[in-house]
């Protein structure tokens, strides 16, 4: 009977483990369809999108880098442009400046020249109109002096004279 009831026990556990074999053969496909399957789909698509988005940040971050190299050579160009530029109005101006002043020099020359020259004949025309008195005006002096009425003739063209050979007023 032992052999029996180890038979009936080897067919019992049998059954029982053909059972529970059945059962969690389907509740695993069960779990795998309902639970496994979406969750490893979301794992996927989480993984898919965090290396998706390191990548894109990536490609930003060289994308940034190659803009502002760009940006820096295209600023020097411009600066240097700009320089250029600047330096070459600074030289225009310049030579303006420089023609302008040498005009004012030009005309301020111009201008003393006939100053000097009018006053140069003003002066030769005053010496000429006060000539012929210095002799009167050296009498009246004299006179003052020694108090008896002096008077002096033939002064007027040694006086003439002198006054002739000093230099003129210069500029």
């Amino acid at each position: 009977m032992e052999v029996m009831e180890g038979l009936v026990l080897d067919k019992q556990f049998g059954i029982e483990f053909l059972i529970q074999l059945a059962l969690f053969l389907g509740s695993f496909i069960v779990m795998k369809m309902l639970v496994f399957k979406p969750m490893l789909e979301l794992i996927h698509i989480r993984e898919h999108k965090t290396h998706g988005l390191k990548e894109e940040a990536e490609a930003a971050k060289q994308k940034t880098a190659k803009l502002k190299t760009d940006y820096d050579a295209f600023l020097k160009a411009e600066h240097r442009k700009t320089s250029q530029w600047l330096e070459e109005e600074k030289t225009k101006v310049t030579a303006e400046e420089t023609k302008i002043v040498q005009a004012a020099r030009d005309e301020a020359a111009g201008k003393l020249d006939t100053i000097r020259k009018q006053v140069s004949g003003d002066t030769e025309k005053a010496r000429g109109e006060l000539a012929p008195l210095i002799s009167d005006f050296a009498s009246r002096i004299a006179t003052k002096l020694v108090g008896k009425p002096v008077k002096i003739s033939g002064a007027d063209k040694d006086l003439k004279k002198n006054l002739n050979n000093r230099p003129m007023v210069q500029g």
